[in-house]
C-alpha cells in the first residue's frame, strides 16, 4: 500500500491493518497509529512500513503488490 492508499482507506473508516491481522492501524490527528490488539501496545507508523498495510475485509485480506 502507498501512503495516499494508506490515507483514502482511514478516512474512508476502512479496517487497516499492519503486516498481521493483529495490528489496527487508525489516523488521530496529525499522526498514524499502530496498535497490537492483543496487549494494546501502540505506536506512530514509520514511512517504511507503510508498505505492509492492508484492508482487512471480514477474512479476506486484499493487499497491493
Amino acid at each position: 500500500m502507498r501512503l495516499n492508499e494508506l490515507t483514502r482507506a482511514l478516512a474512508a473508516g476502512l479496517n487497516v491493518r499492519w503486516a498481521s491481522d493483529g495490528y489496527k492501524v487508525y489516523w488521530q490527528d496529525d499522526v498514524i497509529y499502530v496498535t497490537y490488539e492483543p496487549n494494546g501496545f501502540t505506536g506512530a507508523l514509520a514511512v517504511s512500513e507503510i508498505e505492509d498495510c492492508y484492508v482487512k475485509i471480514s477474512d479476506e485480506i486484499v493487499k497491493d503488490e
